[in-house]
């Protein structure tokens, strides 16, 4: 949500009104004053406005790269996986108390070439799954009913349901410098109850050019915790561990989210307690969101 503010500034010119003198006709009269010199280039206005994400409708494609480590009875068990969800956002006002009404539709989720899906899910399910919500001004997508609970929970592993899909915007909005940290807890349902907390530091970096398009920069760290447990094919597990993330996301001087890319280095345990056994693990995965024209 874009606040908008007018901001004016208010000019004054002083001008001295020469002195009489006593003569009767001054034999060269003062000229007029100079005329001020013109105002600097007008900022883009979300630089002193406070900018904020707005009604659009966009379709995106998300790629998402995982490779995963992991040791399982002395031998490591390599996992190498890309997949590409193509989707559409539509963010339509005015908004409510609750947000802006945001509509996402997943047109399709396809594989990288060579990789198959993890944990077999049929990805065919995603055709056409929708989430409504709303989104805040603070860029966070809740209040959210799915077109079909049963496919949206099989897919949550690899697509979630974008409540993060959205950079995080500050109470007064983006403008050029400010920093600001959040702190954010989720409870991924996808296979039990799994609690991730991030502490999320952010930088509204610089104006710039991305794809063609006027963008507000933004830079985001995040060190998160992994804690929780559930059932995966009928066995108990616990999961416990700790990672970093690294990323960047552009907002367009007009209030659209045109993508970003990031990072995440995480490393964990999981727990199986019926057989006594811990199996670490590390996960690296990048994550490209790009607009589709």
């Amino acid at each position: 949500m874009r606040r908008v503010l007018l901001v004016a500034a208010a000019l004054t010119a002083l001008s001295c009104a020469p002195k009489t003198s006593s003569a009767p006709t001054p034999a060269n009269p003062p000229g007029a004053p100079p005329p001020p010199p013109p105002p600097p280039p007008a900022p883009p206005p979300a630089a002193a406005q406070g900018l904020r994400l707005g009604p659009s409708a966009q379709r995106y494609v998300m790629h998402t790269v995982i490779h995963i480590d992991q040791e399982f009875q002395g031998m490591h068990q390599p996992l190498d996986f890309g997949l590409r969800a193509f989707f559409g956002v539509t963010i339509t006002g005015p908004a409510d108390s609750s947000g802006y009404p945001t509509n996402i539709t997943i047109d399709s989720i396809v594989p990288d070439s060579g990789t198959t899906p993890p944990m077999g899910i049929n990805l065919g399910a995603a055709k056409a799954l929708s989430f409504v919500g709303r989104l805040t001004p603070r860029g966070e997508f809740r209040g959210q009913s799915v077109s079909d609970s049963v496919a949206a929970q099989a897919l949550a592993p690899i697509v979630g349901s974008f409540k993060n899909f959205f950079p995080r915007i500050p109470p007064g909005g983006l403008t050029l410098g400010a920093t600001w940290t959040d702190t954010t807890t989720e409870n991924d349902r996808a296979a039990g109850s799994v609690t991730v907390t991030s502490i999320n530091r952010a930088r509204a970096a610089a104006w710039e050019d991305h794809a063609g398009t006027r963008v507000l920069r933004l830079e985001v760290t995040s060190d998160f915790t992994i804690k929780g447990s559930g059932q995966q094919a009928g066995q108990p597990f616990e999961v416990a561990g700790s990672g970093v993330r690294s990323g960047l996301d552009f907002v367009s001087v007009d209030g659209r989210y045109l993508g970003g890319e990031s990072r995440d280095s995480t490393a964990m345990t999981i727990t199986l307690p019926i057989q006594a056994m811990t199996i670490p693990r590390t996960q690296v995965s990048r994550t490209t969101v790009t607009v589709l024209k």
